[in-house]
């Protein structure tokens, strides 16, 4: 009787830190992915953040563009004028 009850405790314990094995590899995985989560977040952030800088750019360009144009334009239209 005492040898059966050993071995269901034993068997009891054993259960119990597989079970505990695997819920830290449950946990570790569950954090390995929060954090490549949070990287593919970051990485999203870094390209939002360039796009937005280069779109910026090309609006400012494209303002100093005009802006040349209109003051070539101006000076055309100076040397037009009759002396």
């Amino acid at each position: 009787m005492q040898a059966s009850t050993d071995e269901r405790i034993a068997k009891v314990q054993r259960k119990y830190e597989e079970l505990q094995q695997k819920l830290i590899a449950d946990a570790a995985a569950r954090e390995a992915t929060a954090a490549a989560a949070a990287r593919e977040a970051e990485a999203a952030a870094r390209e939002l953040e360039a796009a937005t800088m280069a779109a910026e750019q090309s609006r400012k360009y494209d303002e100093l563009q005009l802006q040349l144009q209109q003051m070539m334009k101006m000076f055309q239209q100076s040397q037009k004028l009759p002396s």
